[in-house]
């Protein structure tokens, strides 16, 4: 009798031992969650990555010598990292002019053909007269047209955004800045001084428009410029230096006329001058560009030209 009494106190207790164990795991399994999987990243790509990160996730920064960094400091780095982002990430505002897009390389376009007119026109407006007062009220609009031109062209380089540390700068008072504190900012006010209304008491005088020379660094911007987005830029270096020779044959032609003017057309290398086919506008330009051209090209040698077309 007492061995069996003893041996359901024992088996007693150890059911009440079982269930214990069973009723404390069941707990503990239900209280402790199961600890997210970490995933290694390497911290220098994590950096760069554009890719989103979840902000909950948690990473191991894996350094060259093997050591894991704190999640909780990786986790703030990637929120700063993401809070930059969104800081530089402004939208571009429409009064900013980015150098990279359409608008800009139209706009050097116009400023380009605006500088070249004054190239081309003002020294044989200058050396023949009469070219001028052929057509005195279209060259005035014309020098007007351009004058208007490069007035803008200050106003866009005022809003045109420019890279900071690899970020385009929007900010409207950095740009202001920026711009004035520039070379060319000086090059475009002495480009605008108005010496033509010196015109008023001397008279007629299109080379007193000079200062519009200096506009001349906006064609380079804008020939880098098409160099850089055309697919044949072998043919457009052929074209810019065909374009220079034909200016310098240009400018060479109109200062030998005045040359020979000075002169008073006395001697064997001056221009020519006599009554009739030879005192045209027409002969008179062409016969000083064909001696530039003879000059420049040193052939030498060859017979005067009577007709326009010889």
């Amino acid at each position: 009798m007492t061995a069996n009494l003893n041996l359901t106190r024992s088996n007693q207790r150890w059911m009440k031992l079982r269930t214990t164990v069973q009723l404390s795991g069941a707990i503990s399994s239900t209280i402790q969650k199961p600890k997210p999987q970490l995933k290694r990243e390497d911290s220098f790509l994590k950096r760069f990555s554009t890719r989103q990160i979840n902000e909950n996730q948690e990473t191991l920064d894996t350094g060259d010598d093997g050591d894991y960094g704190s999640c909780s400091e990786e986790s703030e780095t990637l929120r700063e990292l993401r809070r930059r982002k969104r800081r530089h990430r402004k939208k571009q505002p429409l009064t900013v002019v980015n150098p990279d897009e359409n608008f800009y390389f139209y706009w050097l376009f116009l400023v380009s053909v605006s500088v070249l007119y004054n190239l081309w026109t003002l020294i044989v407006r200058q050396s023949f007269p009469e070219f001028q007062e052929m057509a005195a009220t279209f060259w005035f609009s014309c020098d007007s047209i351009t004058d208007l031109v490069f007035i803008l062209d200050i106003v866009v380089q005022f809003r045109t955004g420019y890279l900071e540390q690899g970020l385009m700068v929007y900010d409207s008072k950095k740009l202001a800045r920026h711009y004035v504190k520039s070379r060319p900012f000086i090059l475009d006010l002495v480009a605008l001084v108005p010496l033509q209304l010196l015109q008023i008491q001397i008279g007629p005088n299109p080379m007193l428009r000079f200062p519009r020379f200096i506009k001349i660094y906006r064609v380079y911007d804008y020939y880098y410029m098409v160099e850089s987005r055309t697919v044949y830029p072998n043919l457009w270096r052929v074209v810019n230096l065909i374009h220079i020779l034909l200016i310098l044959a240009h400018w060479f032609g109109c200062f030998y006329f005045l040359l020979s003017q000075a002169e008073g057309f006395k001697g064997d290398w001056v221009y020519p001058y006599r009554p009739g086919e030879y005192a045209t506008f027409s002969r008179k330009y062409l016969g000083s560009l064909y001696w530039s051209t003879l000059t420049l090209t040193t052939i030498g040698d060859l017979p005067t030209p009577e007709t326009n077309a010889e």
